[in-house]
This record gives C-alpha cells, sequence and structure tokens, in this order.
C-alpha cells in the first residue's frame, strides 16, 4: 500500500472512527438511522457492481427491501424474518413476471436478491445485536463499541501481520494480499482486545470473552475474503471511492456483516 494511501486510511479511520464508537454507544434511532446509511449505499454499490458485470438488477427496489429489512429488525426483531423473507420470495416471482428482459430475469431477480441477503439481511444483525443484547440495558453499548473495537483491532493487524510475516498466501484467486500470518495476527489481537476489554469492563468471563474474540476473529476475515471473492468476480479493486484511503461502505464495513451474525448466534446458544 502506498503511503500517500495509508494517511487517507488514518485520516478517514481518525475522523469517522470516534462518531461510529458514539453511534454504537448510544443505539437506539441514533444508530438506526446512521446504519440504514450504510446499508442502502453498500446496496447501491453491490447492484453497481453487478451492472459492471452486464446485469440489471434492481436497484431502486433492492435498496428499499434492504432499508425494509432493518427496519424489522429494529422494530420486531429477527422473529419476523421468515415472514419477511416469504413476502420478499413470492414478490420478487411475481415482479419477474412482468420485467421485460428475456432470458435475463431469473439472473437479474437473483442477483437483486442476493444484495439483499448480503447487505440488508446480514446487515441488519448489526441493530439486532445491539438492541437485544442479554445483558442489562446499561452493559449494551459497551458490548456494542468493544465488538466494534475488536473488528478493528483485527482489520488493521491482519494488515500489518501481513505486510511484516506474511509468506503463504491460501487465496491467491481471491485476494493475494491475504495471509497466514494476517489471519494469525488479526485473530490473536481481536483475542486480546475482547479478552482484555470483557474482563475489565465486567461484561463476561474469561470463557465467554476468548469465545467471543475468537469468533470476531474468524467473522471478520471470512467478511473480507467473501467481500474480495465478490469484488474479484466482479473484476474491480474497490466497490467505489466513497471513503477515503478504504473505497466503498462495503470495503469499510464487510467485516461487520459477518461477524454480527455469529455473535447473535453465539448469544443465542448461551
Amino acid at each position: 500500500m502506498a503511503k500517500s494511501n495509508l494517511i487517507q486510511r488514518v485520516l478517514a479511520a481518525a475522523v469517522f472512527g470516534p462518531v461510529l464508537v458514539v453511534l454504537f454507544w448510544l443505539g437506539d434511532y441514533w444508530l438506526f438511522v446512521m446504519w440504514c446509511g450504510v446499508v442502502s449505499v453498500g446496496t447501491w454499490e453491490f447492484y453497481r457492481m453487478l451492472s459492471q458485470k452486464g446485469l440489471q438488477p434492481w436497484t431502486g427496489f433492492g435498496i428499499i427491501i434492504s432499508l425494509s429489512w432493518c427496519a424489522v429488525a429494529f422494530v420486531v426483531g429477527p422473529g419476523a424474518f421468515a415472514f419477511f423473507f416469504l413476502l420478499l420470495l413470492l414478490l420478487m416471482f411475481s415482479i419477474a413476471l412482468f420485467r421485460d428482459t428475456p432470458g435475463y430475469r431469473l439472473l437479474n431477480a437473483g442477483g437483486t436478491l442476493l444484495g439483499v441477503l448480503y447487505v440488508g439481511f446480514l446487515g441488519s444483525f448489526v441493530l439486532i445485536v445491539r438492541n437485544t443484547l442479554p445483558v442489562d440495558a446499561s452493559e449494551q453499548g459497551k458490548v456494542a463499541v468493544l465488538i466494534l473495537l475488536g473488528i478493528w483491532a483485527n482489520d488493521t493487524m491482519a494488515y500489518f501481520f501481513g505486510r511484516w510475516f506474511g509468506r503463504w498466501h491460501p487465496f491467491p484467486t481471491i485476494s493475494a494480499a491475504k495471509t497466514e500470518a494476517g489471519f494469525i495476527g488479526g485473530l490473536l489481537s481481536a483475542l486480546l482486545v475482547i479478552g482484555l476489554g470483557g474482563q475489565v469492563l465486567a461484561l463476561f468471563n474469561i470463557t465467554q470473552s476468548l469465545i467471543l474474540g475468537l469468533l470476531i476473529g474468524i467473522g471478520a476475515s471470512l467478511g473480507d475474503l467473501v467481500e474480495s471473492m465478490i469484488k474479484r468476480d466482479m473484476d474491480v479493486k474497490d466497490t467505489s471511492e466513497l471513503i477515503p484511503g478504504h473505497g466503498g461502505v462495503l470495503d469499510r464495513f464487510d467485516s461487520a456483516f459477518f461477524v454480527f451474525p455469529l455473535v447473535y448466534l453465539y448469544f443465542q446458544l448461551l
């Protein structure tokens, strides 16, 4: 990475990082409004990539459905997801009947649905985890911020460990920059941040903290790899140029789309 690009990344993180921490701490409508912005732009970026490959996703429809999924998650919770998904599937097949794209109706509908599931569905778990954690209401903001810090620790140290010590590239056709050292460094950093944070803030016992750190490290790496796979298939370097030094919204929040669903599943099992 060029020095100028690294400086841009640091400056963008210095500006937006504190804002995200405050919003995750506050939760409620503050986080909901911000996260709806992230989801709407992320959905648009996904469809923009599909369009560059010759598909015609239903961009406006997909953005509305992604936002609706977030609204359902915020107002009702995951208990309504099965009903919402059934309604969405029936609606999309019905709409496809009237689209004037013979030979591509199902491909365009499938691409639209994939964007909704990837950004809207997975992204909605940010709101679910923040607002429905099985801890005291006064502690929910602390847990949400701690998860966010764990993601950042993983992403940051994965980059530096990969540059300093990386030798083996396990996914050369997806992301040649990803190395075994980057994964290990990111995972250890997430374990350290969550382990220490969980104890200092008295949020979890040591076993729960380490399991949570492990899930965050693995989820962040999976989210990064999946987004890299999508970009490689779409022949793009960044999903957009919205955030200086970082690329697009999907480039910046790809880890969160996998981490928060995994955290939700973990808390459901506790």
